[in-house]
């Protein structure tokens, strides 16, 4: 009777798991001809306002040519701008997705993508069961941020293609305000990278997780 209970419980969690995992999914035709090779993701992180702002780049390969680039934010943010090879472009932002509509077809190739965008982003009710992002203290009582989002993904607070057939093949920059650690998880690695007086601290270690998440220490 105690192992059936066990096994029930295993499957409860399992039910609830799979239930908040939004990460993935079927690939959208938008995002099936655009090949993601690199992030730079730039943010403010305000921890006394709880909130985020600054911008992030995506460089791309597109299979062919397409008028209409599409990437997946929640839209608990704002975005301000968006720029497609330096050249600002219309975009709609809602249900989750930013569709840009360039005024001239973009040909197949290289792109960039910049998005500009901040923000109040979605706040984690129950880490590590559900995920969003977590304002609280340390024990001296120094602000304190991180990150839970195993079933949302990157678009918790960065613009992406979200699914895993497509990891950015030439890694991941990021980049935060002072006295903030990273980790970025990304084609088998995993980066930590420190900002700290303009200068930017890495080292590598074996990993093959694909969330990228920042933590920032006590300010």
């Amino acid at each position: 009777m105690r192992k059936l209970f066990i096994i029930l419980i295993l499957l409860i969690a399992c039910k609830i798991h799979a239930q908040g995992l939004t990460s993935g999914g079927k690939l959208k035709p938008e995002q099936a001809i655009m090949d993601v090779r690199h992030y730079t993701i730039a943010l403010n992180v305000d921890v006394k306002q709880k909130m985020i702002d600054g911008y992030t780049t995506i460089d791309v390969i597109m299979a062919q040519p397409t008028h209409v680039l599409l990437f997946d934010l929640l839209d608990s943010l704002t975005v301000s701008q968006v720029l497609v090879n330096n050249k600002k472009e219309a975009f709609e932002y809602k249900n989750n997705l930013i569709r840009i509509n360039t005024a001239s077809e973009l040909p197949a190739g290289k792109a960039s993508v910049k998005v500009i965008y901040g923000g109040k982003p979605h706040v984690a009710k129950r880490p590590p069961w559900d995920d969003g992002f977590i304002w609280t203290r340390d024990s001296t009582g120094h602000p304190w941020m991180a990150i839970t989002a195993e079933g949302t993904g990157g678009k918790l607070y960065f613009p992406c293609k979200d699914h895993p057939s497509d990891e950015p093949n030439e890694g991941v920059d990021m980049m935060t305000t002072d006295h903030a650690a990273i980790a970025a998880h990304v084609t088998s690695r995993t980066i930590f990278r420190w900002a700290e007086s303009g200068r930017v601290h890495s080292t590598e270690t074996p990993d093959g997780l694909l969330v990228i998440c920042p933590n920032s220490l006590p300010v």
